[in-house]
């Protein structure tokens, strides 16, 4: 009994210190709206962007001591686009205090461990360039370190020019589109109008149906391990999240603390019950 009790102190340590160890795994959130775009008018925007950010910081985007970086061309606008960067600015959010920018040469060099996550501009209606996708593919593995490491990742809409949804100036004539991520996600065609799947709405219970609505520019044809947040009209994923680990190409999601609890405290009951029986 003395055993078992010591056993029981033990456990309720390790999951006291389990509680308060660092992250083992990165929040990733994916998706196929462009909220950097709409912010500027759209309050649904202004939500789900504000909610994405929320997500890969941990909820401290706001704190001024926490900031994280924003991945974007400098180029003036096209036509059909507008600066991403002004639907952070929409939300209240100032560069150099909750956020720095940079293009593609800047990302090249940044020290990603400085931020609390990477924030990636749309291709459409943001800016985010041909030169900026092929910087973050070229740190493919950094990404990954940073994500194992705890940082988070926010990719807005990357459109294929195909689905009808966007314009390929920004990209090149066959782009590889999320190509920075470890896992294939491919960005296919999309249609109104889309929905928060029930998983979804848990694990953003703020969001609603309509936030999720305005004009949007790719779905997802494989969802790599994260959670389904969102659908289109043919029940194809839209945004995609998830707290995961990177492991041989692949997301995988870190058992939670409740998980081991509970699978620790059953060993417990059963070697309990054991010693009645003998």
């Amino acid at each position: 009994m003395t055993d078992l009790k010591t056993k029981i102190t033990a456990l309720a340590f390790a999951l006291s210190a389990l509680a308060t160890a660092p992250a083992a795994a990165g929040p990733v959130f994916l998706t196929g709206h462009d909220p950097d775009f709409h912010a500027r008018s759209s309050l649904g925007a202004k939500n789900l962007l504000k909610a994405g950010l929320s997500f890969v910081t941990g909820g401290v985007y706001t704190n001024i001591t926490t900031k994280f970086l924003w991945v974007e061309s400098f180029d003036s606008p096209t036509p059909g686009h507008l600066v991403g960067e002004d639907g952070l600015n929409a939300i209240l959010l100032t560069l150099g205090v909750e956020y720095d920018w940079v293009d593609a040469a800047g990302f090249a060099s940044a020290n990603l461990s400085n931020y609390e996550a990477i924030a990636i501009a749309s291709s459409f209606g943001g800016m985010l360039k041909q030169a900026e996708l092929d910087a973050l593919i070229a740190r493919k593995t950094d990404i990954a370190t940073f994500i194992n490491a705890g940082g988070g990742l926010l990719a807005l809409s990357e459109c294929s020019p195909a689905s009808g949804f966007c314009l390929d100036d920004t990209l090149g004539s066959n782009p590889d589109l999320f190509g920075f991520l470890p896992v294939v996600v491919t960005s296919v065609a999309t249609s109104a109008p889309y929905a928060l799947t029930v998983a979804g709405a848990a694990l953003f219970p703020g969001l609603t149906n309509s936030d999720m609505n305005d004009p949007t520019h790719n779905s997802f044809g494989a969802v790599g391990g994260l959670t389904v947040v969102d659908t289109d009209a043919a029940g194809v994923p839209t945004t995609l999240a998830g707290n995961v680990q990177i492991r041989n190409g692949n997301f995988v999601h870190e058992p939670g603390t409740v998980s081991l609890m509970a699978l620790s405290l059953a060993g417990l009951v059963a070697e309990r019950r054991a010693r009645r029986l003998t």
